[in-house]
């Protein structure tokens, strides 16, 4: 029979294989309060290694990532931020609750598309680019200058 203490250090190392951080630097990085634009290539590779461990995935660096994309921020602008623990995984019934939401916001959108309000607009806008593509069409026909007839986009633009 195996002793307690053989099974207590079988069951440590088990937990770190399976923690993404065997050694525990990521949470002494965390802890000194680091900065990810402050780590290296492999300290950065751990990080994230280590956050999606438990398959949330590292936002954070997603995030930034999605920043210097979309605006006009430097990768050290956006890669400013600190080291946080990684975010336990949605419980069962958190993901049905999120589920749920969407659902919701889904058909509140969904109905509001199809309200009798909505779709009378819509049918006004169609008929109205209807008869603007008939007037262009005669225009052309005639051989005249279409710009008379500006598509709905096109409206309070100047033509140079």
């Amino acid at each position: 029979m195996p002793s307690v203490k053989g099974q207590l250090k079988r069951l440590e190392r088990r937990i770190k294989r399976t923690d993404g951080d065997p050694n525990g630097t990521v949470l002494e990085w965390i802890r000194q309060g680091r900065r990810y634009n402050e780590l290296t290539d492999e300290e950065k590779a751990a990080y994230i290694k280590y956050k999606e461990s438990l398959g949330s995935g590292a936002r954070d660096v997603a995030i930034a990532k999605l920043k210097i994309m979309l605006s006009d921020l430097t990768e050290d602008e956006a890669f400013n931020f600190r080291l946080t623990k990684r975010e336990r995984p949605p419980t069962p019934e958190e993901h049905a609750q999120t589920v749920k939401e969407m659902e919701r916001l889904m058909k509140e959108i969904q109905d509001e598309y199809n309200s009798p309000e909505e779709t009378k607009k819509r049918e006004e806008e169609y008929q109205r680019a209807r008869e603007i593509g008939r007037l262009r069409q005669q225009a052309y026909e005639r051989g005249e200058s279409m710009d008379k007839y500006p598509l709905p986009w096109q409206e309070g633009v100047k033509n140079e």
